[in-house]
């Protein structure tokens, strides 16, 4: 079975989930150069493969396979049922690496992001935009942004098999949490590790609707998005008042100790 070969790398969307990925597929011969994403078995994204094509191209790829994932872990957010139960047993048999940043930044992050390409979050003041409404994958109910975050960090926090990666750790000790992966995945690292840049445009996510519609945006047909920011760690500090920290950690403090953010 193919799952023998693949390796989820998870987050929330604005942490790190690229810089991971290209840190393992670039400082390892272990790791197939290309990647998947399991969205992609979902009709409705943009560059959308069938799960018959998605399968065959996964049992056509040499080495460690790596699955990127941004839903949550209980697969439900997949329409199709034949889709559903494949993401769900590969998510289940698959070791995974979950990439976790400061929930702050993240939101800053998706602020910034999210004006590239929506007129409504252009407008939108950072404490609207932090206490705006997001629906959960699979699920009728709706949480803050904080709080969806927190539902994603603790879904994925609790599955088998899964070694938890901070986004200030690969920023700040990359060699050394680059070696804590691969001793995870039982893969051997180059002699001459490759030190990649901070994550900035190259750590944008692909636009497809059904992401935009979970975080409430519709996007005008044919709108081009302006160039993704640069963020930083500790970014947060220059949009959060009082009023925003408070409610951040009603919604997510929690977690926010959990992961010793302080």
């Amino acid at each position: 079975m193919f799952f023998a070969n693949t390796v989820v790398v998870a987050s929330h969307r604005r942490s790190g989930m690229q810089w991971t990925i290209d840190a393992l597929r670039n400082n390892s011969a272990d790791i197939n150069d290309s990647y998947m994403s399991l969205e992609q078995m979902e009709a409705d994204h943009d560059g959308a493969i069938p799960l018959a094509v998605f399968r065959r191209r996964l049992l056509s790829m040499d080495g460690r396979v790596l699955i990127n994932v941004r839903e949550l872990p209980t697969a439900e957010s997949w329409k199709g049922l034949d889709e559903r139960l494949f993401a769900r047993t590969l998510l289940q048999h698959s070791p995974t690496i979950y990439v976790h940043r400061d929930g702050r930044d993240v939101m800053v992050s998706m602020y910034y992001y999210m004006q590239s390409f929506s007129e409504t979050v252009r407008n939108q003041s950072f404490s609207k935009f932090l206490r705006g409404e997001v629906g959960a994958d699979g699920e009728a109910i709706a949480m803050s942004r904080p709080g969806y975050w927190s539902c994603h960090v603790e879904s994925w926090m609790k599955k088998a098999n899964l070694l938890a990666v901070s986004y200030d750790d690969l920023e700040i000790n990359h060699e050394a949490t680059l070696r804590k992966m691969a001793a995870f995945l039982d893969i051997k690292l180059y002699s001459n590790l490759r030190t990649l840049p901070t994550p900035g445009p190259q750590d944008s996510e692909p636009k497809f609707g059904n992401v935009l519609e979970r975080l409430g945006v519709r996007r005008r047909r044919g709108a081009i998005a302006a160039q993704p920011r640069i963020g930083q760690s500790g970014d947060w500090r220059k949009l959060f008042d009082k009023r925003d920290r408070d409610f951040f950690m009603k919604e997510a403090g929690d977690t926010m100790n959990r992961l010793g953010y302080k």
